[in-house]
């Protein structure tokens, strides 16, 4: 099972933590430009356990990357 300590090392531009109700969050380090979030970056997500919360982050990474690539001319 993945735990809050195994997100935040491989995540480090996001802050994580457990509610007291038990849902998972991560909320950005920084900001989000504008293009990145028209691409569907967010600066704030929750997920029901931290295996999805997981997977939510590396889908965001990867929003990054393309929205970074859009603007720079350089998309595939």
């Amino acid at each position: 099972m993945t735990t809050l300590e195994d997100i935040a090392r491989v995540h480090t531009g996001w802050i994580i933590w457990r509610s007291d109700v038990g849902r998972w969050w991560a909320t950005r380090r920084g900001h989000v430009d504008l293009e990145a979030i028209r691409m569907g970056c967010s600066m704030t997500l929750d997920a029901d356990d931290p295996d999805s919360l997981a997977a939510e982050l590396a889908a965001q990474d990867r929003l990054v990357i393309t929205a970074s690539d859009v603007r720079l001319g350089t998309a595939r």
